[in-house]
């Protein structure tokens, strides 16, 4: 049987046929159909909730990157004579697309309170800048966003972690003390303590486990004045228009800036994490997809089981002049139709797995994140992966329903109208 591409149009009549004779008793409600059409959407409701995960936990890695950490790090490796605004400048030559930068300086130290110790690393940020570059608003859990000590007041600010908030038991208004070593200028390897005091202003998701563990940020002023570093400071933390382009920026900023500086973006510090996501998820894709093959050929048998019970329907439909290719349309587009069917409720079915997935996160602490880096992903749905599953999904229910589709084709009126 020659098929032309013109021949595969579908007219109204074909369809309402198909219609008809698929939703009928006989057909997707009875015998084994339900259970069928159940196991495909069960099928697209896993391959859907499963790259919504993915997505999800790409994205959110990314998000807290950005807003901790910025979109580059611009770290000076030598003693160079370039103040902050001149190296700004020359980096805003080089890359127009630069929002904004603000200085800071990170030191390694131990932090203690209420008999408790736990090392950290304070970053200090410069408190007229930072909000320029880091998204620490949305980040905020209790307390306020504040870095820069009120006017007469002594004591200095920091945001901290909820991890370390938990388990030290601090909240916004409580003290700590930080220990720094400084090493001798006469001796290097000989080192004194260096304790200073700050108040919490404010308690932060951090996005990453270790992060809320150990991370302590404040003002650029008293993490200088703690270290003992006068105005020195580590380097600068840009933010650019786009964090897709942020790469390529730090590729060619390293390029014109040279060897006096070391270029880190967002992406360096968890490359293994964002490599191995790609490679999982077309794998995870498949795997999971199998799911939606084997329901799709369920559904090709159900579907061949209906073409033997209208064997009375196709011979009289044929005696009336209907041709084989008519009978091949209207049951591929069943098929297509039980596919558009199983890819609705799955969808519906995959929609409210991942709010459940959502409420576990919250409630039940369903992602540890000493192990997966993060303990709360936000799921994301993307257009593109619906898309996929839109199309793969039909794909297979089309090739499955191919076989009874030429069955019923291939049937003489003469022996259909033995089971008539």
């Amino acid at each position: 049987m020659k098929i032309k591409l013109k021949d595969l149009k579908v007219n109204s009549l074909e369809f309402w046929l198909a219609w008809k004779m698929l939703f009928s008793r006989r057909a997707l409600f009875g015998g084994s159909a339900p259970l069928a059409l159940g196991g495909l959407a069960l099928g697209v409701a896993c391959l859907f909730v499963s790259m919504a995960v993915m997505s999800g936990f790409e994205s959110t890695l990314r998000q807290a990157m950005a807003d901790v950490t910025g979109h580059v790090r611009v770290v000076k490796t030598n003693r160079t004579p370039d103040s902050w605004m001149e190296l700004e400048e020359k980096i805003r030559k080089a890359e127009p697309t630069l929002v904004s930068s603000t200085r800071f300086t990170s030191v390694e130290a131990i932090f203690a309170s209420r008999g408790l110790i736990s090392g950290v690393m304070i970053q200090g940020v410069d408190e007229n800048r930072y909000a320029q570059v880091l998204n620490l608003s949305s980040r905020l859990i209790t307390g306020k966003i504040e870095l820069a000590p009120a006017q007469g007041e002594q004591k200095a600010l920091a945001l901290i972690g909820r991890g370390l908030a938990d388990k030290l038991g601090l909240k916004p208004g409580d003290t700590f003390r930080i220990v720094v070593p400084i090493s001798d200028s006469i001796n290097p390897g000989v080192f004194r303590r260096r304790v200073g005091e700050f108040q919490v202003s404010g308690v932060l998701d951090l996005g990453k486990n270790d992060w809320n563990q150990r991370f302590i940020m404040t003002d650029l002023k008293s993490t200088q004045d703690l270290a003992e570093v006068g105005d020195k400071y580590t380097g600068l933390i840009l933010r650019f228009q786009d964090i897709e382009e942020a790469r390529n920026s730090g590729f060619r900023l390293n390029h014109v800036l040279g060897r006096d500086y070391w270029i880190r973006d967002w992406r360096d510090s968890n490359e293994n994490l964002f490599d191995a996501i790609k490679i999982e998820r077309p794998t995870i894709f498949f795997v999971v997809f199998i799911i939606v093959m084997v329901a799709a050929f369920n559904v090709s048998s159900t579907l061949y089981v209906n073409v033997v019970q209208r064997y009375g329907d196709i011979s009289l439909l044929k005696s009336l002049g209907i041709r084989s290719l008519n009978i091949l349309k209207i049951f591929s587009l069943q098929g297509l139709l039980i596919g558009g069917v199983g890819l609705t409720l799955g969808s519906l079915l995959g929609l409210i797995l991942c709010w459940f997935f959502a409420w576990g996160q919250s409630n039940l602490g369903l992602i540890p994140g000493s192990v997966y880096k993060i303990d709360n992903i936000d799921v994301e749905i993307r257009w593109v992966d619906f898309l996929s599953i839109s199309v793969a999904t039909f794909l297979i229910c089309f090739v499955a329903t191919l076989a009874p589709a030429l069955r019923g084709a291939r049937l003489s009126p003469v022996e259909g109208l033995k089971y008539g």
